[in-house]
């Protein structure tokens, strides 16, 4: 039997499947970490990373009885994902407070040489506190399970500063810690964090920015001797597609972020500049290559995480460069209300992963995970290939 009628309805019912099909999927957000979870009145500070099995590990300061950083009753804690952050784990303990000290301020690398996951976190006395004689510990806790269990603290600190260094470019340190979220594996396997300091008989903040390296999966670490900025606070390193050093630094006047490069593998740095297209509200941030034409992507592409405000921490957004940090022309809100520290990783089936505080600090602060593309983010115009 004919049916001539329904002919008129097929065309516009094509072009709607198609519009349909080719809307890029909107952002699926997760709250991981609340007030009140597991007894803790607060959390803060995320850091999130994949590991080399393709699981997702997002970190989070439990901070029981206030929102302070260290000296505090805080503890390390993680939630892992299998399936790219459609479910998690309960919390897993990294390193949890004693009555003499806390630990906070996680960043997470995976060795994709061993498979291991590093997690380098401070603990102790606190950064404004810390002094050349007593300072601010650093510490590493390792993973050699996919994040199910974790070492015991190891404290690096004598391989970085304070008494018992030999490195003389540590001499006038008197705190250092390193910036929570993200460190880097460069391509041929070095391990790096940007750490901020102060430095003994000096004005601060600002603080000095530098840079920790190991050779050996983490096992020994040292102090680079160039600073790469004096007008700082917590940074974000990423390599370039020459084998250059981009630093993303917080920058404490508030305004827009700061940034240096290193084309020397950090023995020199650039003069810090100011990215006028990425606003910065002094607040830490995350920096993240993810793709790379040598590797057989379309576009060499770096994204950057931060609360596009001048001056208030609000409005987190990601944004998108394809000239290797120079511009970042794309840019597009994640969460349009208060917000803070994020940090992001890179899903193993090519999504973006964001995990992020959202709230402040009058209401405490909620740590959501975000899955999001590069699709979304370009409204269609780049599919992240």
């Amino acid at each position: 039997m004919k049916t001539p009628h329904l002919r008129p309805l097929v065309l516009p019912l094509v072009l709607l499947l198609a519009a349909c099909a080719a809307r890029p999927e909107e952002p699926v957000h997760t709250t991981l970490f609340r007030p009140g979870d597991h007894g803790s009145k607060y959390y803060r500070i995320p850091a999130l990373a994949t590991t080399a099995e393709g699981t997702l590990l997002a970190v989070a300061d439990r901070r029981n009885d206030s929102q302070g950083d260290l000296p505090n009753a805080i503890d390390l804690v993680v939630r892992r994902s299998t399936d790219n952050g459609r479910t998690w784990s309960d919390q897993i303990p990294i390193a949890l407070h004693t009555a003499e000290t806390g630990y906070g301020d996680a960043a997470l690398v995976t060795d994709r040489t061993s498979g291991d996951i590093l997690c380098i976190f401070a603990s102790g006395c606190g950064l404004w506190a810390s002094t050349a004689e007593h300072p601010l510990d650093v510490n590493v806790s390792r993973s050699r399970d996919d994040g199910r269990t974790w070492s015991a603290p190891e404290r690096i600190t004598p391989q970085i500063y304070g008494p018992g260094c030999n490195n003389p470019a540590a001499d006038s340190l008197s705190g250092l810690f390193a910036a929570s979220g993200r460190a880097l594996q460069l391509a041929d396997g070095t391990l790096l964090f940007a750490a901020a300091a102060h430095r003994t008989g000096t004005k601060w903040p600002p603080l000095y920015n530098y840079v920790c390296l190991s050779g050996d999966g983490g096992r020994t670490w040292r102090l680079l001797p160039a600073a790469a900025s004096d007008c700082g606070d917590e940074a974000k390193l990423a390599e370039l597609a020459d084998g250059g050093w981009l630093m993303s630094i917080r920058n404490p006047d508030k305004g827009c972020r700061r940034f240096a490069v290193s084309h020397d593998r950090g023995a020199t740095w650039s003069p810090v500049g100011t990215w006028s297209d990425l606003p910065d509200p002094a607040c830490n941030g995350d920096l993240l290559r993810y793709s790379l034409r040598s590797e057989g992507a379309s576009h060499d592409r770096l994204l950057h995480s931060i609360p596009a405000d001048t001056a208030e921490r609000r409005n987190v957004s990601v944004a998108l460069s394809y000239d290797e940090g120079r511009t970042w022309p794309v840019r597009k809100t994640v969460w349009e209300g208060p917000a803070g520290y994020s940090s992001l990783t890179r899903l193993a089936d090519g999504g973006i992963g964001l995990l992020t505080e959202v709230g402040d600090w009058d209401s405490g602060f909620e740590i959501r995970f975000t899955r999001l593309s590069i699709d979304w983010l370009t409204d269609g115009a780049d599919d992240g290939r």
